[in-house]
């Protein structure tokens, strides 16, 4: 073989690489890390869920909203019946009109996280007053450029008012480039964050 075939033998693969790797990379890390016996998504519907606003953890306020807003959008898509489905725009409306749920949340607030499973008593309370059987709490563990990549992680937790107790808990996580070419160039937050909450509400769901 000459070494003229040699590179051009060398040259088009390197090209094909190069081009695939123009396009935007954003891997769904999102699982599903336990559910309690007896609990199904469609609980959800039938007994009603409300989504409390995203706490912004290691994430901005701005941040946290955005989570909010492709949560509400991917719970509409997933539930069959809208009634049964307080958003967490709608429970932010209540917690800003009622000083009674605004103490409430104030309580709760500080313990949404993987880490702590205090703040149910108040939970419960807040739960009833909005007439629903679950709430769906998430927190930002993760947005950062982290191994050059943008990283956003959601936990999500479904606090269940009538046992008392936690029935489902997941994460939601996106990671990845707009291109991974060198110079290799991170996503933006907006655009892994719809990757996460998406994985989150697949994996909720059973997909």
């Amino acid at each position: 073989m000459t070494l003229k075939s040699q590179i051009r033998n060398l040259v088009l693969p390197v090209l094909l690489l190069l081009l695939s790797s123009c396009v935007d990379s954003i891997n769904n890390l999102s699982k599903e890390s336990y559910m309690a016996d007896g609990f199904s998504s469609a609980a959800l519907t039938r007994d009603g869920v409300a989504i409390t606003p995203t706490v912004a953890g290691s994430g901005t306020a701005q941040e946290a909203l955005t989570i909010g807003t492709l949560l509400d959008a991917a719970m509409i898509g997933k539930s069959s019946s809208t009634g049964s489905l307080l958003t967490e725009s709608q429970v932010g409306q209540e917690i800003r009109k009622d000083s009674s749920l605004a103490a409430l949340w104030k309580q709760m607030e500080p313990h949404i996280s993987a880490h702590s499973i205090r703040g149910m008593t108040a939970a419960r309370i807040f739960g009833k007053r909005l007439g629903v059987r679950y709430l769906f709490e998430t927190q930002i563990q993760m947005a950062e450029i982290a191994g050059g990549a943008e990283q956003v992680r959601v936990y999500a937790r479904i606090y269940d008012i009538r046992q008392d107790r936690i029935v489902w808990e997941g994460v939601g996580e996106g990671r990845g480039y707009e291109k991974i070419v060198f110079p290799s160039t991170p996503a933006t937050f907006n655009v892994v964050a719809r990757v996460a909450v998406r994985g989150l509400v697949d994996r909720l769901y059973g997909h």
